[in-house]
């Protein structure tokens, strides 16, 4: 009888805790813009933890050892785009932050953000026809696309698009 392998820290993180953590920072960050919206005391510190969390697992999750399988045949770019969304939508998500509590520099990070977000997405969705890119790149375009829909809310909200 042998004892089964234990997973190392690096796959705890990415397949247990970093998920876990984004719904409850999802949670805050709803909460949060509900209390701003109606003008509550509060709003600003529960932004600043909700999307500050958030885009720090983004990043982390950027940063995940992705295992396809030993058979694949998977485009290179794919890994390199799963980095790249992770990335763009941490710098939308604190791109928006900044715009919400009206800090210095929210274009720049919103700009540099969707841009990245965009141009990894639009990439992402023509590779995606692989069967073997589409088990790198579904779960990095499922939960960043919302992200970047949100960058470009905030983009037309400036006049910059």
């Amino acid at each position: 009888m042998s004892t089964p392998e234990k997973a190392n820290f690096g796959e705890l993180l990415a397949k247990t805790i970093l998920p876990k953590v984004q719904l409850i920072s999802l949670l805050i960050t709803a909460i949060g813009l509900v209390f701003h919206f109606l003008n509550l005391s509060g709003s600003a510190d529960m932004l600043m933890i909700g999307l500050s969390t958030l885009a720090a697992t983004f990043f982390l999750s950027a940063f995940a050892v992705v295992n396809p399988a030993s058979t694949s045949k998977h485009n290179g770019n794919a890994l390199l785009l799963y980095k790249l969304m992770y990335l763009g939508a941490s710098v939308v998500l604190i791109g928006a932050l900044f715009y919400i509590l009206k800090l210095e520099g929210y274009q720049q990070m919103l700009l540099v953000g969707c841009v990245t977000l965009g141009g990894a997405i639009i990439v992402s969705a023509m590779l995606i026809g692989n069967p073997d890119n589409k088990s790198i790149l579904k779960k990095p375009l499922i939960k960043t696309l919302p992200v970047f829909l949100l960058g470009l809310y905030f983009l037309y909200k400036l006049s910059m698009l």
